[in-house]
């Protein structure tokens, strides 16, 4: 997931947590597995749950209820102390390569 969608959708959320009154729910029906769903959505700041539902066989959607009120449950949770762990704490960059610093179209005669 991109940056910027994920700010994108952080930003989308905000509002429909805001206007949800206790015990009103918010349904989402999308492809996103809940392994991709569920990095936006398990969030405390939201003040709800979240619950998952697949359908169909094969190519499958999903059902994602939020419920405002409702905390989240304990592997929700764990997931988004992790998602904050590893934002706090970026992973090593890799080199694989060096970058190139000849200047190849300068050695060509034309």
């Amino acid at each position: 997931m991109s940056p910027s969608f994920h700010l994108l959708s952080v930003e989308r959320l905000k509002p429909i947590s805001r206007v949800l009154k206790p015990g009103g729910r918010f349904l989402s029906v999308t492809f996103a597995q809940p392994h991709f769903r569920k990095r936006l959505y398990a969030r405390h700041d939201y003040c709800w749950s979240v619950r998952t539902r697949s359908y169909g066989d094969g190519f499958q959607y999903f059902l994602y209820v939020l419920t405002k009120g409702e905390e989240l449950s304990p592997e929700d949770a764990a997931l988004e102390r992790r998602l904050l762990e590893e934002a706090q704490d970026p992973p090593n960059e890799v080199r694989t390569q060096e970058a190139d610093t000849e200047a190849f179209l300068d050695c060509i005669d034309l």
